[in-house]
């Protein structure tokens, strides 16, 4: 392997790319203005690889790898590689002068940006010869973590982008080419696991439990420790760049308790402090009750997803004469009109408030309950009693949940609850991607897997949750929580075409006959 690699930036991103190339036996020049971060990256480097030797990891020695990085002061110097990859702070006017200037001292070689937020096709615009400049998003550890966004701006040349494609399998990573729009793919889709996180906050959900309930959905870390590890400050100015490149699209707006920490020095695990204080850190999740078989039996009504799973794992009545209680699945609260007089109901609440529900059943003790599919060892079923107050349909459900082992949390009244409302907007916005063309629903899934940890991908998730109880949970939720969860324009037309999955055969447009 010849190609020569320049790697302008010496921090965090730029040494982990720099020693991703020397690990597959390129020869790298690393740029960095500071000696003194120059030795630090260094040293990063050493440290890394010396633990991925313990590991039996690294191919060959340690001092082979470093041997093949250089050190330079002078940006000059990276002219002659055959690939220069900058990774400077995310500053327009700063990535643009740099690759400007070193796209004038060699007119043919191929140039990248490292850019999360910034538009590729900007980047480009003050580079000799735009065709040969693209974005290769690398995500934070670089050395490893698998995904790789290829980004093509408006001017770049396809040859460009299959060489980097062939490069980054080169170098074990799993390349996914998406459009330059803001955020490009997996920074904008996963923006609602932290923007809605904060605006339930905001309304009164504790931090703890909104972080215990996604990671009883699978993923590995709640939206709060998450923000911890990545650091306030960086995914603030995530989202905002996001915002700003959306021309102040609401649903992307940042939220102000995550502004007020940051402007506080609160910064997350990196100033000891964040959401959480460091040590000790987030609490652990709650454990889980000891299962019983004396618990109410409901019956369980509805025909989606939900209701399958809880009659599939769950005891429950066949008969609603000998019930407990209603469990009811249904999504629209329209189709709750045939509950019985006198059994309390608990009814699912993806699509409506529990307060809501009450509203249009006044006269039945009824309590509201939110679970996301597939059920699992570490699942939590919230529950909600309407603002009027707990009653008996709300103890019900509680005992009858954990009789099975499953934790509850009593959480303040929600349209949608937690763990379903953050997903379905990450289930909207993805489908907000794919309907722009960002990337196509395998790779969208793909994508999201391996540059956030999801348990599954929002596409995969959707089907799995089935698409009509989806668009009609979004259609209750905008009803309460206003546009920005309105369903996407494309999901209606797959629901209304009868289709189950996403990957439906596209027509590509045809030109016009002369």
């Amino acid at each position: 392997m010849n190609e020569r690699i320049a790697v302008l930036g010496a921090g965090t991103m730029g040494r982990g790319i720099a020693q991703v190339a020397a690990q597959a036996g390129h020869r790298v020049r690393l740029y960095d203005p500071q000696p003194a971060a120059l030795e630090q990256a260094l040293a990063s480097i050493r440290s890394d690889l010396e633990k991925a030797l313990e590991k039996g990891r690294l191919q060959g020695s340690v001092e082979e790898v470093l041997q093949r990085v250089q050190p330079v002061t002078d940006p000059a110097e990276c002219a002659e590689a055959d690939w220069v990859i900058e990774a400077v702070p995310e500053v327009l006017e700063l990535k643009q002068e740099l690759l400007g200037r070193l796209s004038q001292l060699n007119p043919t070689n191929l140039l990248a940006t490292n850019t999360s937020t910034l538009s590729v096709s900007a980047i480009a615009a003050k580079v000799t010869n735009p065709a040969r400049l693209l974005g290769l998003h690398f995500f934070n550890p670089a050395q490893r973590m698998k995904l790789v966004e290829v980004i093509p701006g408006l001017q770049t040349a396809p040859e460009g982008v299959e060489k980097a494609l062939r490069l980054m399998q080169a170098w074990g990573k799993e390349p996914v080419t998406v459009s330059d729009s803001p955020g490009f793919l997996v920074n904008r889709v996963a923006r609602p696991f932290y923007g809605e996180a904060l605006r339930l906050h905001a309304e009164g959900v504790s931090k703890e439990a909104i972080d215990w309930v996604l990671k009883g959905l699978g993923f590995p870390m709640g939206p709060f420790e998450l923000m911890d590890l990545i650091g306030l400050d960086v995914n603030f100015a995530a989202s905002q760049s996001v915002y700003q490149g959306f021309y102040g699209e609401g649903r992307y707006r940042p939220h102000p308790l995550q502004y007020q920490r940051v402007v506080a020095g609160m910064l997350g695990r990196k100033t000891g402090q964040g959401w959480y204080s460091y040590p000790p850190g987030p609490p652990a999740m709650p454990p889980s009750p000891s299962p019983s078989d004396t618990a109410p039996l409901p019956f369980i009504l509805g025909p989606n997803a939900i209701a399958q799973a809880l009659r599939d794992r769950l005891r429950h009545s066949e008969n609603l004469e000998e019930a407990a209680f209603v469990l009811d699945c249904r999504v629209k609260l329209e189709r709750k009109q045939d509950l019985p007089q006198h059994l309390p109901v608990v009814s699912l609440v993806w699509g409506h408030s529990a307060s809501r529900a009450q509203a249009e059943f006044p006269a039945r003790a009824l309590a509201g309950f939110s679970l996301v599919p597939p059920l699992g060892d570490t699942s939590i079923v919230e529950l909600y009693a309407p603002l009027s107050g707990p009653n008996r349909a709300l103890e019900l459900a509680q005992t009858y949940f954990q009789a099975h082992g499953l934790r509850t949390l009593r959480l303040p009244d929600q349209p949608g609850g937690v763990g379903f409302r953050i997903l379905a907007l990450l289930i909207n916005e993805a489908v907000s991607a794919l309907a722009e063309g960002v990337a196509p629903p395998a790779d969208l899934d793909r994508a999201m897997r391996l540059g956030t940890g999801y348990p599954r991908g929002p596409l995969e998730w959707a089907e799995l949750i089935w698409l009509k109880p989806l668009l009609r949970a979004l259609e209750g939720l905008s009803e309460e929580l206003g546009e920005r969860c309105r369903p996407h324009p494309l999901l209606q037309r797959v629901v209304a075409a009868g289709l189950e999955r996403f990957d439906f055969q596209r027509v590509s447009p045809q030109g016009a006959q002369p």
